[in-house]
């Protein structure tokens, strides 16, 4: 009887067992065979071709389910978890329509009914994958590929790298969707700042955004005009007035307070006068912000990957410099930077080295466009401007003697002496490249003063160079700010290799972040449209993943 107990249950579980593992293993084993068959029949290609749908992600899927016995990785939770996740991109510019296929509910929905074959099982976990891996990929390094809008462009990185795969693969099968997205979203305060500034212009756009200003005449504090209750009512919207209302046509002390912070927060001249382009700047409707929002959370993906440890950003279109070391701006400084013929291109390097009483070899654009023509009209040019004419082996030649009128192309090297009148001021930091671009002093200080600073040839004038060059030589071979002025009194040019070079990122952003607080940049390069464009358009992949 004892011996009848205990093999009672055994016997009942291996009933069971015997009724259902036909069944499951023949509906797991098709799925694998299904799987198997279609990696094999990919072969070399980089996608997939399902249907109608491209998954450019041939690479990871193939590894994926290599990975995981060719079993599926969707259930039902997880891809209730991506689903919600896709949803949320809104919150970071994308629009998670270009993420989530138009079949996909249609096969959940048989999933759920129990009405799916092998074939359609395969195509919703294989496309659920691709939705995973396409949203990854732009929160990681941008939906825009940078490269196709600018040549020039040497930031971004690849997600055609097998170093990333282990990782990003370990987080779909253990359903890790959420935690997997926020790893490869920026982890910099100023991304999170960014979003929250465009969830909160969502809000006014919901509220119905704002009331235009009328144009007039400059409006000044102590002015009293009807349209200082539309600057007050329209400043409110947005945060910058909440004050206490009293004479609502009265300019008085909040309203400037409140004009005042609008402007810093615009780019403009803090004046306190609302003039035309105060105006033109509060009338910018709410969905341009936003878009603008988007634009520069676009551009965040592709410049954070060089945010970490210390680095330089020149940021173009703010017309600054910042040195940062792990995500804190320890200097700072305004710039300025190429006028719209010379625009500055943005790419990254690594400053090698600090020249002190630098001379300024005149770029080849220049001795076209400028030098050359001024030398046919006056042969005394370079003398009365201090330059030296130098053979292409650095030998030195009269101008007097060369007859200007029978040259086409300039055939010499113009350079300028080191001194307090050299372009470059008094210092330059080189990161040696193809653009002939990089930081430097100027003799032109006093353009400093504007707020917007498009004044160079193309490279980027930095506003007390003399302190960054102290920071960046700290603990080097007594390199103090002494030993700097030193070197810069005596007059001999005199350069200093940095023991560890520094990297230095020439970025453009037209909206960023700090503590909370969205600022909006003048667009001087008119790029922003190609970028807005783009991030709206279908789904691409990278010509460097292709």
């Amino acid at each position: 009887m004892t011996h009848h107990r205990i093999l009672k249950p055994k016997i009942a579980l291996a009933i069971v067992f015997t009724c259902l593992c036909p069944g499951m293993l023949s509906a797991d084993v098709g799925f694998q065979d299904e799987i198997l068959s279609r990696i094999q029949a990919k072969g070399d290609a980089a996608e997939f071709h399902l249907g109608g749908n491209i998954l450019f992600g041939g690479h990871f899927i193939t590894n994926l389910y290599q990975s995981n016995g060719h079993k599926p990785v969707w259930g039902e939770s997880s891809t209730a978890v991506l689903r919600r996740e896709i949803q949320d991109l809104k919150n970071d510019g994308l629009n998670p329509e270009n993420y989530w296929f138009p079949s996909l509910d249609a096969l959940i929905a048989d999933q759920q009914r129990g009405s799916l074959g092998v074939s359609s099982a395969v195509d919703l976990d294989m496309l659920l994958s691709e939705v995973f891996i396409r949203a990854y990929y732009n929160l990681l390094v941008g939906k825009v590929d940078p490269e196709r809008l600018d040549d020039h462009f040497n930031i971004s990185v690849s997600l055609k790298r097998d170093d990333l795969l282990p990782g990003i693969i370990a987080h779909v099968e253990k359903g890790r969707v959420s935690e997997a997205f926020n790893n490869a979203r920026p982890a910099r305060k100023g991304h999170f700042w960014l979003k929250e500034a465009l969830a909160r212009y969502r809000g006014y756009e919901d509220a119905g955004g704002w009331p235009e200003v009328e144009g007039g005449k400059v409006l000044k504090p102590g002015d009293r005009d009807v349209r200082v209750s539309q600057v007050r009512t329209r400043l409110a919207v947005t945060g910058d007035f909440a004050g206490r209302v009293g004479d609502p046509e009265l300019f008085d002390p909040a309203v400037e307070a409140a004009v005042k912070a609008f402007q810093e927060r615009h780019g403009l001249d803090i004046d306190g006068a609302v003039g035309a382009k105060t105006i033109l700047a509060m009338n910018v409707p709410v969905q341009e912000r936003i878009d603008q929002l988007r634009v520069n959370l676009e551009r965040q993906r592709w410049y954070v990957h060089e945010n970490h440890g210390e680095f330089v950003v020149a940021d173009i279109a703010g017309f600054h410099v910042y040195l940062v070391r792990d995500d804190v701006v320890i200097w700072d400084a305004r710039a300025q930077v190429g006028k719209g013929y010379r625009q500055t291109p943005v790419f990254k390097d690594m400053i090698r080295y600090i020249d002190f009483n630098p001379t300024w070899t005149i770029p080849p654009g220049i001795l076209h466009r400028s030098i050359l023509p001024n030398l046919k009209k006056d042969p005394d040019y370079l003398d009365k401007e201090g330059y030296l004419l130098l053979t292409q082996d650095g030998k030195k030649v009269d101008p007097k003697t060369v007859d200007w009128a029978s040259i086409k192309t300039m055939p010499y090297i113009v350079r300028q002496p080191p001194g307090p009148d050299n372009a470059l001021g008094l210092v330059k930091f080189m990161f040696p490249n193809k653009h002939m671009v990089y930081l430097h002093d100027t003799n032109h200080k006093e353009q400093f003063s504007r707020a917007s600073r498009p004044f160079s040839s193309g490279c980027v004038r930095v506003e007390r160079p003399f302190e960054l060059a102290e920071k960046l030589l700290a603990g080097q071979g007594g390199w103090d700010r002494r030993k700097i002025d030193t070197v810069i009194e005596s007059g001999i040019t005199t350069r200093v290799n940095l023991e560890q070079p520094v990297r230095v990122v020439i970025a453009y952003s037209t909206a960023v972040a700090r503590d909370g607080q969205v600022y909006f940049r003048e667009d001087v390069y008119s790029r922003d449209s190609k970028v807005s464009k783009a991030l709206d358009a279908p789904f691409r992949k990278r010509r460097r993943d292709r």
